[in-house]
């Protein structure tokens, strides 16, 4: 131990004196002395309500209190809140005036009511009764003329001597400084602030926030007197578990907004690098298409190139081609000159077997042949015919004759008929125009049904469909979408329950159904732009400006159509409508029957017939229907419609197809005639004819019946059919030796007109080769036997060659197709691209109107990616995560330590307090005091949780700590405890005077209650759980010791058993009792090395001042509402004590019934 810890211990600061100057009522300068008796330093301060005691009482709390620490509510009463500024300024009260209350000062204004500058101080000066060292603390209050509230200005001054403040009187022109503190008290420490000041105070004195705290409590006027109170607004500091649960609770949010941020950054850079690689598709796709520039067919250069290309293929295709051709020709003419050899030695053997054949039969067999092969011919013809004849006869609806008596009548009968052809054909095809203009109608209604039925099934309406494009033309002049030109017929319907009253509400509102509804904003310039339709090319149209802020009278009349009506949800034109509908001029009653002499009310029936004034109205054909919503009843029957349209189509087509058929066969009727009138019955006669044919075949058999002929004969036939086949392969050979020749001609004219191409492939790009290369083999399909160079070169015209052109038109189409694919690729892959990147700007980047979601931009995202690989990377993460998860592992150990420690520190404060007590006599029976307390447990479902969270973070550090899965899934599972810490923090608040309490499971001083035990030696033990169990001046007695042992713990006497800090103001609440036990309360707080001030009411003096070594008395001129000190002297006390005790020795024994009363059983109350 130090000498210097010796002397704070051995310490004892005692109040000799307080100066004021101008501090509320007290005007000028004034002192106060209180006693320092050594055995009883008791002083009255005793004065009327509002006399001035709360005044100099609150110089304690300005002076030497944390700053913001509230005035003694007793000298609030009745006033407003005081604070530097009214208490400078001599705040008195306020009067009424015609702007509210005004506040009436002592000070601050001249006499002419000018403002005037004040100034004001409150020095304390404390004697060190162990050291006899002094120590003066001031405050100085400076406000210049005219300044207001917040402008007082503050100088605070420390000094080892007295101070008397009068001196800086001197200084009351300006704001007061620490120079000018210093040059009135020399080696003084001045401070600008009260932080410094006080730092610098309570170490001196031993004083600290929670003391003055306490301190505080006694001398409020709403000082606590329950044990509990006591301890928990005065003694207990807020616990440590509730600043660690803070903490922890912080720190698992930053944690977890770190975390996803980290994610969040991780998510950001995967979308950046998807469109990194979106790009990079997007280049390659767009390079590939460039290639193809050198080769565009549709560029004077690229179209060069891609003929020189295919040319240079072509011309190397037909040299490596010619010298086949040419070995084919030689082959060729050999063949045909050995074919020629053959044929001409058959020839001669042919003619001698012809020669011995007529030396036998002098020609006839030669003749008969011929003739059997005329009639061949003439036969076949005959079939011919006749099946051509007999298809026109099936064709005309007849049935062809079987011999020439039938053909002849039924060619006779047909021409006939035809006398009346002109008259029949007019007839039928009247008939068949009639048929056919059916179909047109049934087939444009069909139309119109099936488009009006689509249309209104995808706009949900029931308008035209010139309505809908009058509409449509309208909205593209204006600027506006459609959607925004509502007719009225859109936005309203008839009620479900009112289906019966559609037709009626179609004829009563068709005035203003197809009137077009435009906000009243649009106003300004429609007409301009509306000027700018040709008027010719649009249906007329009304339109109405409706102003939609505005209010409209929407009621309906029970009756009326009005009052059946449903309206648009969500349109802005519906209160308007509302109004317009159940106006006098269109809204109409409902009745079943027309009242004839009604005039005076529109009506309308259901089935449209409708009444107003002297005209009526009836008839709805024609009319279209278009009021209401588009639903499934109204598209049924669109529906239903449609398909009884499309089976009139196909009823009135059969008709059409039938009377056409029948213009048909009349016209094939009149062509069978003219085609048979001249035509003889041998014509057709297919029999006659192959019986003639038979008749010569019978003939040559009797000739070759001859076996020598027919030897003959068969000879022939068989040379005859080799010179046929000789010559077949001669003829063959010579074509064979023409193509071959032509071709070899062919091929060499070809190159002699293109064999000059050549282009080098490798100077392309490999790619852009391999693809021509590919698209060039795809011309010849997929036969790899194809002679190319015959292809090449086949049908050549003037020398342009018919398949080279065929080549170049299909390689550029082909080529056409891959630019416009590649294109369409590079179009589709830009869209994904800038889609990812508007994806990504709406996510991360909404109010950046500098960068926009296009691929010209991409150097934006990549700058992005860069930036963001520099500040995250997974691993970082995962660290984190670990590291987190660490320090919320040794947070939750501290939290669960600290409710402990918290808990056993309130035995540790009790253990000192009541070694304070020890030795020292309570109560009448003089038994000695001790306090204690109950503290219960935390609730087990919190300490369960709590041990269960530890547990499984001890178990993660020892296996999971590398598994990044592991760790996220346990630092989320820490949030149920996270949440049950802020659940506790959110009961936390300032209540009945403690600081920060609510937190049952985190704070013990919630869960804890206090009670004093009084040990007897003639007796049993009393426990009292609460100071309402006792009398009052019993009360007193034991607040009294509790709040000067929890002060001498608080202000270092927990070794000596002495205070440092010894002045004690006590206010008069505390001061309760009848005299005897107030004496006796009061006599305890000096014996415990405490100087007491009392502030009491005059009726309260007398008990005071049995124990009182000096008095004061507070009086306020009613005049001047100034305050004043005067201190009783002490053969005034004297005479004073002398009263008091005369005047009790005439007192009944009512105080020894009380004595009794209190000396009983003092068991657990």
């Amino acid at each position: 131990m130090t000498d210097n810890d010796m002397h704070i211990i051995a310490d004892r600061w005692m109040l000799e004196s307080r100066q004021v100057i101008n501090w509320g009522s007290y005007e000028g300068y004034h002192e106060f002395k209180p006693s320092m008796s050594d055995k009883m330093p008791v002083t009255l301060l005793a004065g009327a309500s509002e006399s001035g005691k709360s005044t100099l009482v609150d110089a304690q709390i300005s002076l030497l209190y944390p700053t913001g620490t509230p005035y003694n509510k007793a000298s609030n009463s009745g006033r407003s809140e005081r604070n530097d500024y009214t208490y400078l300024r001599g705040m008195l009260g306020s009067s009424d005036s015609e702007n509210g209350e005004t506040p009436i000062y002592l000070r601050g204004r001249s006499e002419d009511n000018a403002p005037q500058a004040v100034w004001g101080a409150i020095v304390d000066t404390y004697l060190n009764r162990t050291t006899g060292a002094v120590l003066s603390c001031g405050k100085f209050l400076y406000l210049a003329s005219g300044d207001g509230r917040g402008e007082v200005r503050r100088q605070y001054i420390a000094w080892n001597r007295k101070i008397d403040p009068r001196k800086m009187d001197r200084f009351r022109d300006t704001p007061f400084t620490a120079t000018m503190l210093k040059k009135t008290y020399p080696e003084c420490d001045s401070f600008p602030n009260a932080e410094g000041f006080h730092a610098y105070i309570w170490h001196e004195m031993g004083l600290s926030p929670e003391a003055c705290r306490l301190l505080h409590k006694i001398q409020s006027a709403d000082a606590p007197s329950r044990l509990d109170d006591i301890f928990k607004q005065g003694v207990l500091g807020v616990p440590e578990a509730l600043e660690l649960a803070r903490t922890t609770v912080d720190d698992y949010e930053r944690y977890d907004e770190n975390f996803r941020s980290m994610e969040e950054k991780a998510k950001r850079i995967a979308k950046l690098r998807d469109i990194q690689n979106q790009y990079g598709e997007y280049t390659e796709a767009l390079q590939a298409r460039r290639e193809f520039d050198a080769v565009n067919p549709d560029a004077e250069q690229g179209n060069a190139t891609l003929g020189a290309w295919a040319y240079s293929r072509m011309a190397g295709e037909v040299r490596s081609g010619l010298p086949i051709a040419q070995r084919k020709c030689k082959e060729y003419e050999r063949k045909l000159e050995a074919a020629s050899r053959e044929s001409s030695d058959l020839e001669i053997e042919l003619n001698e077997v012809r020669d011995q054949i007529s030396d036998i039969d002098d020609g006839s067999l030669a003749r008969l042949e011929g003739d059997l092969e005329r009639a061949r011919r003439d036969a076949e013809e005959t079939r011919k015919q006749r099946t051509s004849v007999q298809a026109r006869f099936q064709q005309a609806g007849e049935t062809m004759p079987n011999d020439e008596e039938s053909w002849n009548a039924k060619r006779d009968a047909i021409a006939q008929a035809l006398d009346s052809y002109d008259i029949d054909k007019a007839q039928r095809e009247n008939q068949r125009d009639a048929m056919y203009d059916e179909v047109r109608d049934c087939r444009k209604e069909r139309e119109s049904l099936q488009a009006d039925l689509n249309r209104q099934r995808n706009q949900k309406t029931r308008i035209t469909q010139a309505m809908d494009e009058a509409r449509a033309m309208l909205a593209d002049a204006v600027g506006l979408d459609p959607k925004h030109l509502p007719y009225v017929a859109e936005l309203m319907d008839v009620r479900e329950d009112s289906e019966a009253w559609r037709v009626a509400m179609n004829v009563t509102y068709a005035p203003i159904a197809q009137t077009i509804l435009v906000d009243k904003r649009y106003e300004q310039g429609f007409a301009k732009k509306v000027s700018g339709i040709d008027p010719r090319l649009m249906i007329r149209r009304t339109w109405q400006f409706v102003d939609t802020e505005a209010s409209y009278d929407t009621a309906s009349t029970k009756g009326w159509l009005s009052s059946k009506l449903r309206f648009k949800a969500g349109s802005p034109f519906t209160g308007w409508l509302r109004e317009q509908v159940a106006s006098e001029r269109f809204d109409a009653k409902c009745v079943q029957t027309i009242d004839d002499d009604n005039r005076d009310e529109r009506q309308v029936q259901t089935d449209g017939q409708l009444k107003s004034g002297a005209h009526g109205f009836h008839g709805i054909k024609n009319t279209h229907m278009i009021i209401g919503f588009v639903n499934e009843r109204y598209l049924t029957e669109l529906q239903r419609k449609l398909e009884k349209a499309v089976e009139q189509l196909a009823e009135a087509t059969i008709r059409h197809e039938r009377a056409k058929r029948q213009v048909d066969l009349l016209r094939d009727q009149k062509e069978l005639a003219n085609f048979i009138s001249d035509m003889d019955w041998s014509k057709v006669d297919v029999v006659g004819a192959e019986h003639a044919v038979e008749d010569i075949k019978t003939r040559i058999e009797e000739i070759r019946s001859n076996p020598e002929l027919a030897k003959l004969t068969a000879r022939r036939d068989g040379l005859l059919a080799q010179v046929n086949q000789a010559n077949m392969a001669k003829a063959q050979a010579q074509v064979d030796v023409n193509s071959a020749s032509h071709i070899v001609q062919a091929e060499q004219d070809w190159l002699d007109a293109y064999g000059k191409a050549e282009i080098d492939d490798s100077r392309m790009p490999s790619v852009l080769s391999n693809q021509l290369t590919d698209i060039y083999e795809a011309t010849y399909g997929i036969s790899s036997n194809v002679n190319r160079a015959e292809i090449i070169t086949a049908n050549v015209v003037g020398g342009s060659g018919v398949f080279a052109d065929r080549v170049l038109h299909n390689m550029a189409n082909e080529i056409r197709k891959r630019i416009t694919s590649l294109n369409d690729q590079a179009g589709v892959m830009r869209a994904n691209v800038e889609t990812r990147m508007a994806d990504y700007l709406g996510s991360y980047a909404l109010d950046d109107n500098m960068v926009t979601a296009s691929v010209e931009e991409y150097r934006f995202y990549v700058e992005e990616l860069k930036s963001l690989d520099m500040l995250s990377t997974r691993k970082a993460t995962d660290e984190e995560y670990v590291n987190s998860l660490e320090k919320l592992r040794m947070s939750f150990m501290q939290i669960a330590r600290a409710v402990d420690t918290d808990k056993k520190r309130i035995d540790e404060q009790l253990d000192r307090i009541n070694a304070m007590l020890k030795g020292q006599q309570f109560g009448p029976r003089h038994g000695s005091l001790s306090i204690s307390a109950e503290v219960h447990n935390p609730e087990h479902e919190f300490v369960g949780l709590m041990k269960n969270t530890i547990a499984d973070l001890n178990d993660w550090k020892q296996s999971d700590q590398g598994n990044p899965a592991a760790t996220r899934k346990q630092f989320e599972r820490c949030r149920a405890l996270v949440e049950r810490l802020r659940q506790e923090l959110g009961q936390v608040r300032d209540a009945n005077g403690i600081k920060s309490y609510g937190a049952k499971n985190l704070d013990p001083r919630c869960r804890c209650s206090f009670y004093a035990l009084v040990k007897h030696e003639d007796g049993p033990d009393e426990r009292i759980t609460s100071t309402g169990g006792r009398s009052g001046g019993a009360l007193q007695e034991l607040t009294s010791f509790i709040y000067g042992a929890a002060l001498i713990y608080l202000l270092g006497g927990d070794v000596t058993g002495q205070p440092t800090y010894t002045t004690l103001f006590l206010d008069e609440a505390l001061i309760k009792a009848d005299g005897r036990y107030t004496q006796r309360a009061l006599g305890v707080l000096p014996k415990l090395g405490f100087q007491v001030i009392v502030s009491a009411p005059e009726s309260k003096t007398a008990e005071i001042l049995e124990v009182a070594t000096k008095a004061y008395v507070a009086y306020k001129d009613a005049s001047n509402g100034r305050s004043y000190l005067q201190e009783i002297t002490s053969d005034e006390i004297t005479r004073l004590e002398s009263e008091i005790a005369a005047d009790m020795d005439g007192e009944t024994g009512e105080g020894r019934t009380d004595g009794d009363a209190e000396s009983g059983d003092g068991s657990d109350r």
